[in-house]
């Protein structure tokens, strides 16, 4: 596509000799000889980039620059000197400047600049495009929210999307879903439009993690060619999500809590600061009040982590999310692989019910894609799954009634004790005496019986429903 640039230029020859090169270079060119010209053409020409000059008669390009971000705060300026200092870099990165390029006869730095700028602007509409896809795929109303804990779950994210300037910390177990709920809350608040960044905070190596977090002039160390913006300054206006914060080694958990607490950030090699509007969210599967006594975690950095706190819980305190979480798994992976399977059978179900999920949400749904990849049918069945899974769900089982619970509904308490014959009964079979012995037990309350078994009186309900 050809870019289309404003360029703003007081002197008529170096306008004019300017404007030859960059069209030569394939660009889309509009001159303007005042800052006043400029501001007028901003809508009819709609530019992708401005370049203004610093130093011009009534508006200067610094007073250009202030205007424009009034007018049109997504809009990379590049302001262009012959004679600038420091103080004057510093003041147009203050004001928002994508960038300030000394004047040359080869145009050579601001060529380079050009190529960042609308490479940015790439990334930036192609994140746009992405979001408009996410907003979708993470709506409140797509996450499973079956039992009453996950429904109290997402009662607390929806206050939070609400106020999109709260830091949020998300705790749980490896494998309940904490990245995807730091997504639902982002797509589904004010900031739905901009980027949501995530940095893994294990993976990113010690010694570049500053100058990705941050970006870097160029020149400021050994492979720096250019200017790089960092992965907060790319969330600019949306959300930065740190994946497994506990593992940010302390002297740049030092430099993330001034990030938080001056809501700035300095790129490597660079005096000025920029100033920043994100939402931060951290995540991580470690108690961090641990790792702040024994010193392998800020305290500071966790009382500013530590705004709001949101426990995402484990599969086995929500055991009537697993089968509509493993049905849309289910779907997702036949999609993936091209293959014919369509339901959960009845074993599956019996199955995953039983199986402990130490893996969560993220073991479940690989659970699901392998025995959906290794499935011929059209329905998956328990025989589809790991020997290993299969054996951890469907051990011997002892079913244990709460006596406090069952004395005050006015029920007799006592334990249930089923005998499993390996290779002689089969899980549903299971599964049935072990209903209609919490049935004989409530005397015949099916609510009761639903509650001490752990589902909702509909599940209890599906399951004794004769199997054909």
């Amino acid at each position: 596509m050809a870019w289309h640039l404003l360029l703003l230029e007081d002197e008529a020859s170096v306008r004019e000799a300017f404007a030859l090169r960059l069209r030569d270079q394939g660009y889309v060119v509009q001159t303007a000889e005042s800052g006043e010209e400029a501001l007028g053409l901003l809508r009819s020409f709609e530019p992708d980039v401005l370049v203004a000059d610093l130093v011009m008669p009534n508006l200067s390009g610094l007073e250009v620059l202030a205007r424009v971000k009034q007018l049109s705060p997504a809009l990379p300026v590049i302001v262009l000197t012959a004679r600038g200092t420091v103080k004057d870099a510093v003041e147009a990165m203050r004001l928002g400047a994508f960038d300030f390029v000394a004047k040359s006869i080869d145009m050579d730095d601001l060529l380079h600049t050009l190529r960042r700028a609308t490479e940015f602007l790439t990334l930036q509409r192609q994140v746009q495009l992405h979001s408009g896809q996410d907003v979708a795929r993470y709506a409140l109303d797509r996450v499973i929210a079956k039992s009453p804990v996950t429904r109290s779950f997402l009662a607390q994210v929806q206050e939070l999307i609400k106020n999109d300037r709260v830091t949020v910390l998300l705790q749980g177990e490896t494998g309940t879903g904490k990245q995807y709920m730091g997504r639902v809350i982002h797509y589904n608040s004010p900031r739905a439009g901009r980027p949501c960044v995530e940095v893994d905070c294990p993976s990113i190596p010690r010694d570049l993690f500053e100058s990705e977090l941050f970006g870097h002039e160029k020149g400021s160390f050994t492979g720096a060619t250019g200017r790089k913006c960092g992965l907060i300054e790319m969330a600019e206006g949306g959300t930065v999500f740190f994946d497994e914060i506990a593992d940010l080694p302390l002297p740049l958990q030092a430099k993330l809590l001034r990030v938080l607490e001056e809501r700035t950030i300095r790129r490597v090699g660079s005096a000025a600061t920029i100033p920043i509007d994100v939402r931060v969210m951290a995540a991580t599967n470690r108690n961090l009040k641990e790792a702040v006594a024994k010193g392998e975690f800020r305290e500071d950095l966790y009382f500013r982590l530590n705004v709001v706190t949101l426990t995402v819980p484990p599969l086995r305190e929500r055991r009537e999310d697993i089968i509509p979480l493993a049905e849309q798994f289910l779907n997702r992976s036949a999609l993936a692989l091209k293959k014919p399977v369509r339901t959960l059978g009845e074993s599956a179900q019996v199955l995953l019910q039983g199986y402990h999920l130490p893996g969560n949400v993220r073991e479940l749904s690989n659970l699901i894609e392998r025995a959906v990849l290794f499935c011929a049918g059209t329905t998956l069945e328990a025989a589809n799954f790991p020997i290993d899974v299969q054996a951890a769900g469907s051990m011997p089982v002892a079913a244990s009634l709460d006596a406090s619970s069952a004395e005050a509904d006015g029920s007799d308490s006592g334990d249930v004790h089923i005998s499993f014959r390996v290779g002689a009964q089969s899980l549903a079979d299971l599964e049935d005496r072990i209903i209609e012995a919490v049935l004989a037990q409530s005397g015949g309350n099916k609510t009761l019986a639903a509650k001490q078994l752990g589902v909702t009186r509909w599940m209890l309900d599906r399951r004794r429903k004769p199997r054909v």
